[in-house]
Order: structure tokens, then sequence, then C-alpha cells
């Protein structure tokens, strides 16, 4: 997986998640509904290849993408 593949938008969430932000309040500080968020979410998986937000969040740190 290519990080440019990710968008700004989903390494801000993918960023948040990592922090333990909830949906809720990553939906609120993006001005974005939380539908938005598990979208955004669901593209993550797909582009990384792994099935939840542990799953994303390890793979980011692992390979540099989030510190």
């Amino acid at each position: 997986m290519q990080t440019s593949t990710i968008s700004r938008r989903e390494l801000q969430i993918l960023a948040l998640i990592s922090l333990g932000h909830p949906y809720k309040a990553i939906a609120a500080d993006c001005g974005i509904t939380m539908d938005t968020v598990a979208r955004h979410l669901k593209n993550i998986y797909r582009k990384m290849g792994v099935p939840n937000n542990a799953a994303a969040v390890a793979y980011a740190l692992r390979n540099g993408i989030i510190a």
C-alpha cells in the first residue's frame, strides 16, 4: 500500500482514531457526519487490507504513516 493513496482527510481521521477519539468527536472536530467518518474508515481498511481500527492503527504505526 502506498501512503499517497490515503487522502489527507483519511490520515486526519486515522490520527484521531489512534489518539482514542470516538467517532462522534471526530465528526464534530472535522465538520462531517458520523456516517462519513465510518465511510472514511472503511476506505482506510480497504486500502491497508485490515479489518478494523486497531489493525489500521497498528499498520499505520509500523509503516510510519502516523507517529
